[in-house]
């Protein structure tokens, strides 16, 4: 599995999207501007809310991939780290008319820079790299109202961080860790056309040796290795009116009360979804768009304290400060048996400006484009 992520996710990320997690994950949940916890797409919900699952019908086996193209300018320079595909696999199988269980594998967050070769000294000539994938095995139970999900989660994670601190080149390369979690959800049908959906991602803790102390030192500053996927819950809507679906969700994603992220001094995140599909003779078309204020504290500093350094730390290097997302998808059946969807996502320029460690200015552009195509496959 460790090479299959290092191959699948070989570029240098930024997936700044709510912090550094992907808006969505996959093809329609993404068009739908990321919600998925009441939604019913299929095996796309073993990485959403597991509880839909036994709705599927048939066997589904989804394959697709996320390119995303971040642009990332911060003190005038423009990062390099611009280019990413993100792979994700899905696939459900109904077991009778009550049980179903799926399987999810799938890029689901990353964030990262790269400033070696900007020339511009205040960016310190950092380059990161976090990346993340998941593999969650999911067992679902539904009856006439009521689903219940659960999905064990298998978590593997690579994190590198380097950077020239102007007295010399801080960094230990690259170092990877697996961790354990699990995701569970529940749905209720209130009648045919209304579902109220809940789901509960539980914090998965990851130790990258010697990377996280070793960056924190080169700015004087004491890290624990420690870098924890916050524990996220949440509870969606989604209402059918003939041919057209409206769907909501919002999620709380618990930045400040994970193992590193608080230390940084990232703050919850409240997460809001909104999409809607019309749908017909196998053939849909989405809007989505989706809302999270960015978690990253702005310190207020005098230029030469702790405040200052995480500043830096996390405006140069970490800099998840994308907020906005729009997004448009369709979808159609090709064959009776096979499918294919797309989508694609805008977020608008988000400008901050902090003072880093020194007194100076940073300052952050950031915006985000991103397609996801995927190959549906029913029988």
């Amino acid at each position: 599995m460790k090479k299959v992520a290092l191959l699948a996710l070989s570029a240098s990320l930024l997936l700044a999207t709510n912090g550094d997690n992907l808006i969505g994950l996959g093809a329609q949940s993404r068009a739908m501007g990321g919600v998925g916890i009441a939604t019913f797409f299929g095996a796309e919900n073993a990485l959403s809310n597991p509880a839909l699952l036994a709705k599927s019908k048939g066997t589904e086996i989804n394959f697709g991939a996320t390119y995303f193209a971040p642009d990332i300018k911060t003190n005038g320079s423009k990062s390099t780290a611009d280019k990413n595909v993100i792979p994700e696999v899905s696939l459900s199988q109904e077991l009778n008319n009550n049980w179903a269980y799926g399987i999810g594998m799938y890029g689901s967050a990353g964030m990262g820079v790269d400033f070696v070769d900007s020339g511009n000294a205040s960016l310190m000539k950092a380059k990161t790299n976090l990346l993340l994938m998941k593999f969650a095995p999911a067992l679902s139970y539904h009856n006439d109202k009521f689903s219940f999900g659960f999905a064990p989660v298998v978590q593997y994670g690579s994190l590198d961080i380097s950077y020239n601190n102007g007295t010399s080149a801080i960094g230990e390369g690259s170092n990877d860790d697996f961790g354990l979690g699990f995701e569970t959800g529940l749905a209720y049908d209130f009648n045919p056309n209304l579902t109220l959906g809940l789901v509960y991602k539980s914090a998965i803790s990851m130790t990258y040796k010697h990377t996280l102390s070793t960056a924190g030192a080169g700015f004087g500053m004491t890290m624990s290795d420690e870098l924890q996927q916050p524990a996220t819950y949440g509870a969606g809507i989604s209402y059918d009116l003939n041919n057209l679906n409206f769907s909501a969700d919002y999620k709380k994603i618990k930045w400040g009360s994970a193992t590193g992220y608080k230390d940084f001094g990232w703050k919850d995140q409240d997460v809001y979804a909104l999409g809607a599909k019309y749908e017909k003779d196998g053939t849909w078309y989405a809007l989505g768009y989706n809302y999270a204020k960015n978690p990253i504290t702005n310190f207020s500093t005098t230029g030469f304290d702790t405040n200052a350094k995480l500043n830096s730390f996390n405006y140069i290097m970490f800099p998840a400060t994308a907020e906005t997302h729009y997004s448009i998808g369709a979808g159609t059946k090709i064959t009776t048996n096979l499918s294919l969807d797309f989508d694609i996502i805008y977020a608008p320029k988000k400008t901050v400006s902090s003072v880093g460690y020194g007194g100076g200015t940073i300052k952050v552009e950031h915006t985000e484009t991103s397609a996801a195509f995927s190959m549906r496959y029913n029988f």
